[in-house]
């Protein structure tokens, strides 16, 4: 388990930089177990409340399990990752951290998104971009562009088997609170819900002149 400042969607990146001992030592037992490959997995929960460095923080128990490629790694055991989310977990027992944080989980399935679903998630989107259009134009810059740079991010093969709801929060990169708030949500109405809130809170922003 790495305990991050931020939380992790599926679908979305994060880079990471090892230097801890103990996380120097997950990096080596994991290649490990994977026969020297430099291809590792683990889980990435949210930290409530204390530093990413020496211990002792308050975790998160939904967080997302992390597919990452050893890019870089010293003979020390220093070493860059680059991960991407792959599923949802939810911790069912926390282990004792030693050598490193671990824990018992559960896998969370995902629910096919209904009609309803996909018709409100078009809805949002739309406000959203109702929203950055005003923004963008206002800053003089060219609001068709940044859609197509959005939808390319959609049409991803990459990301294909994510839910549209994690690509829709990934490509707006979504507060660390919203984004647990989407992990621990217990179906997609839930986790619309969550959205329907960060589009709420920029369209009030943009009503009062923020951005």
């Amino acid at each position: 388990m790495f305990p991050l400042g931020t939380a992790v969607l599926p679908g979305g990146e994060v880079p990471l930089r090892v230097f801890e001992p103990r996380y120097r030592q997950m990096v080596g037992d994991l290649m490990a177990e994977s026969d020297g490959r430099p291809v590792v997995r683990f889980g990435v929960v949210l930290i409530a409340r204390g530093p990413e460095v020496g211990g002792g923080e308050v975790r998160c128990d939904a967080g997302t399990l992390v597919l990452a490629d050893v890019t870089d790694r010293l003979p020390d055991g220093r070493a860059l990752l680059a991960g991407t989310g792959t599923s949802r977990f939810r911790v069912v027992e926390w282990l004792p951290d030693d050598p490193y944080p671990r824990a018992r989980i559960e896998v969370l399935a995902e629910p096919a998104l209904s009609d309803a679903h996909l018709e409100r998630l078009h809805e949002i989107d739309r406000r959203l971009r109702v929203v950055l259009r005003g923004i963008l134009e206002a800053a003089g810059k060219d609001a068709d562009a940044v859609f197509a740079a959005l939808d390319i991010v959609d049409a991803d093969p990459l990301v294909a088997d994510v839910s549209p709801i994690y690509r829709w929060a990934n490509r707006l990169r979504i507060e660390p609170h919203d984004q647990q708030r989407l992990l621990e949500a217990a179906d997609p109405a839930a986790q619309l819900d969550v959205l329907d809130d960060v589009v709420e809170g920029l369209e009030a922003r943009a009503a009062f002149g923020g951005s």
